[in-house]
């Protein structure tokens, strides 16, 4: 293990960050009701709130169950609850790295780092349809996020 410059651990900004990503997507997905009457709002605003709050909390108590390690060729990820995934990442099999910044990102600096590889799950055979995920991805500080992103391309090329 090498000498971070980084903290190994999700941000603590992030379960804010969370929160009010559900609080905005609640009340946008609840405002077109606003125009019948606020009885009718506030009776679908109160349901949503009840079946997105199990989801924010499933996701924050998910979200603490998640490290990571940055080593001298590799990256390695643990994550789960229950069932625990430790997936690790070879530097010089990077094919691609993005720091994925939305708005109500940008405004708690936070960054969503992707890290690809060239897997055999990447690959499209014939008409298939396939789902191109990354290989890692983290929640990180803007920041750490572009440290990172930097070391591990210094350490491929």
């Amino acid at each position: 293990m090498i000498n971070l410059n980084i903290s190994n651990e999700l941000p603590k900004k992030l379960k804010w960050y969370a929160l009010i990503k559900v609080v905005l997507g609640v009340f946008l997905v609840s405002f077109p009701f606003l125009l019948f009457n606020s009885d009718v709002w506030f009776s679908v605003f109160m349901i949503l709130i009840f079946v997105s709050m199990p989801v924010f909390l499933y996701t924050l108590f998910y979200y603490s169950f998640i490290s990571f390690v940055v080593e001298k060729n590799k990256l390695t990820i643990n994550s789960g609850i229950i069932i625990k995934k430790s997936k690790s990442i070879a530097f010089d099999k990077v094919q691609n790295i993005s720091n994925v910044r939305g708005l109500l990102c940008r405004l708690f600096g936070l960054s969503l780092f992707k890290i690809w590889t060239a897997s055999p799950s990447q690959i499209k055979i014939g008409n298939e349809k396939t789902e191109i995920r990354p290989d890692g991805a983290l929640w990180l500080d803007y920041s750490d996020s572009e440290w990172l992103r930097n070391f591990i391309l210094d350490k491929h090329s």
